[in-house]
Order: C-alpha cells, then sequence, then structure tokens
C-alpha cells in the first residue's frame, strides 16, 4: 500500500530569482509537497519510525529557500525534491512553488510544480550537493536547553572536511522583537555550510549570542585538533567570551556592579562550548564582507519569518 502526506503552506524568505532585486530584496515563497509514502504500518504500530517525520521535510524545504541563491526556482524545486526523497520511505514528491515576484505592473503570482520519484534519481546528475543541517532542522527554543549534539566519527584533521573558519551573526526587528540567527562555515576543500534560526520574541544580542552557539555545536561534531578562525560583528559576544566572563563566573554570574550578568542562559551555553582552539575575531557589520554579509541575509530572513 502507497499513501501520500501533504504538506501545504510551507513558507520561508529567500533570494531565489533572475531578476536582481529578488536577490537583494528577497521574497516569500510558499511550497506545497506531495510525498507518496508507504506508511500503512503506523496505522498499526503508531510509531513515527513507520512513517516520515513531516518536521523534518518542512525544515528541509524551509532551509533550502533561506540559505540558497538560486535564479530559477525550476532548480529550487528540483533541489528540494531531491532532498526529500534522500529519506528512503519517501518513493516519490510532486512540489509546486508560488512566488509573487517584483515585477512592475504585475501582482500576480508564478508558479512551477515538479514530479520526481525515486527510480529517476539513478539518472539524474545535479550539478550541486544539496545538504542540511541538523542545527537548522531545529530552531532555538525559549527553554534555551542545550540540544543534544550528535557524536560522528572524528574525521582526520587533514581531510578536505576539515574546518577552517566559521562567520556569525544575528539580528532582530523592534529589540526585542522577532529575530534570527545565521552562520556560514568555511572547510578546507572550499565547500561551506550555511545555519540558521530564529525566535519570535527576542534581542540582537541574544541573536548573536545563539548564531556563535549554534556555530560551536557544529563545530563540535567534527572534533577537529586544528584551529578555527571564528567572525563575528558582536563585540558585546567577542568582548564577553574573551574578556568579561571569566570575572562573571568568578563573581557568580555578577557584574562588578554585583548586578545579575544579562543573557545568563546564553552564555552558559556558549562558555563550555568554547576551546583554546577558537580564535575570536571581530569584523566589522555591513561593511562589505560577503561571509557577514551572508550572515546577516540568513538572520534578516528568519527575522522576517518571525514578525
Amino acid at each position: 500500500m502507497t499513501s501520500k502526506i501533504y504538506l501545504k503552506g510551507v513558507k520561508a524568505y529567500g533570494y531565489i530569482g533572475y531578476l536582481p532585486e529578488e536577490n537583494v530584496l528577497g521574497q516569500w515563497f510558499e511550497v506545497d509537497a506531495t510525498l507518496w509514502v508507504d506508511f500503512e504500518k503506523s496505522t498499526y504500530s503508531d510509531e513515527l519510525e513507520d512513517t516520515v517525520n513531516y518536521i523534518s521535510c518542512i525544515r528541509k524545504i524551509e532551509n533550502l529557500i533561506q540559505t540558497k541563491k538560486f535564479k530559477l526556482i525550476e532548480r529550487l524545486a528540483g533541489a528540494i525534491a531531491d532532498s526529500l526523497l534522500e529519506d528512503p520511505k519517501i518513493s516519490q514528491a510532486e512540489i509546486k512553488i508560488i512566488k509573487h515576484p517584483p515585477i512592475p505592473d504585475f501582482l500576480g503570482s508564478v508558479a512551477v510544480e515538479i514530479t520526481r520519484s525515486r527510480d529517476q534519481l539513478a539518472s539524474i546528475n545535479p550539478t550541486e550537493s544539496i545538504t542540511t543541517s541538523k542545527a537548522q532542522d531545529v530552531t532555538p527554543k525559549p527553554s534555551l536547553k542545550t540540544l543534544p549534539i550528535p557524536n560522528p566519527q572524528s574525521p582526520d584533521d587533514s581531510s578536505p572536511s576539515k574546518i577552517i573558519s566559521i562567520h556569525t551573526d544575528g539580528a532582530c526587528s523592534k529589540n526585542p522583537g522577532p529575530g534570527g540567527w545565521g552562520v556560514v562555515v568555511h572547510f578546507a576543500d572550499g565547500s561551506t555550510k550555511e545555519l540558521g534560526g530564529g525566535l519570535r520574541e527576542t534581542t540582537n544580542n541574544q541573536m548573536e549570542l545563539q548564531g556563535a552557539i549554534a556555530a560551536l555545536e557544529f563545530l563540535a561534531t567534527h572534533k577537529q585538533s586544528t584551529p578555527v578562525d571564528l567572525y563575528t560583528d558582536s563585540k558585546y559576544v567577542l568582548d564577553g567570551i574573551t574578556k568579561w566572563i571569566k570575572g562573571w563566573k568568578k563573581n557568580g554570574w555578577k557584574t562588578k556592579d554585583n548586578k545579575p550578568v544579562k543573557n545568563q542562559e546564553y552564555w552558559q551555553q556558549l562558555d563550555p562550548l568554547n576551546t583554546s582552539n577558537i580564535r575570536w575575531h571581530w569584523v566589522e557589520g555591513h561593511s562589505g564582507d560577503p561571509d557577514n554579509e551572508r550572515c546577516d541575509a540568513i538572520a534578516r530572513s528568519y527575522t522576517a519569518k518571525y514578525a
């Protein structure tokens, strides 16, 4: 028995498009996905492992929209289909994407639809590998409990998968208000990884901290011993982790004025992740640094999502 799962109205903000305005200003994308899944067993077992985790599917779709810079939504549709078909339980995926492009005197929408099966994947040679990140599958929760860190086999420090640098950024609207964070990771082989997330009610400093936390959580999964350069445009984060935190801890998480440290729960997550292999750097925000600008774009896309 083959049944279907319908994901309707998955929305995310991205910078995909052929027009220059689409690349700079971005726009909202809406995705409908139909997944062919044999979940007959789950109708008796009531176990998630016997069907598809649709939350993971939604996060994959949002991740691709928010982090990719394709020119065509046709390419985005194919990337989403391929990413969803990575789940062996899904035999076929139908993807429909709707957008409202900034075309003068045009108030309508543009949509594309693609149906791709697992059998087709063997004959397709995609030009770009699509990967998703666990850090992006789960956005930060208000409880701020530290998420469990995966423990894969540690790669050799000389392998191409070695991380050489990380850029982080955070953003917030109205401060406090809806906010987001973004991370760009650079590997020795020239490839990159992008992470992001957000909260409906937060502050700019909290999102700057959360970006650094997510970056170091991701780095911890690699367990490499070689140094990594981490860049942030927040002097609050830089000075806090390299200067102030020792005094805070010694004083029972109190400032010199004997006041509670602001955002203590974030600092207490970041502190154990920081090791002697991390080389912290400050980069001026909105100054043309491509990685900082990309992190800012990811962070702002999540801010818009929760606005």
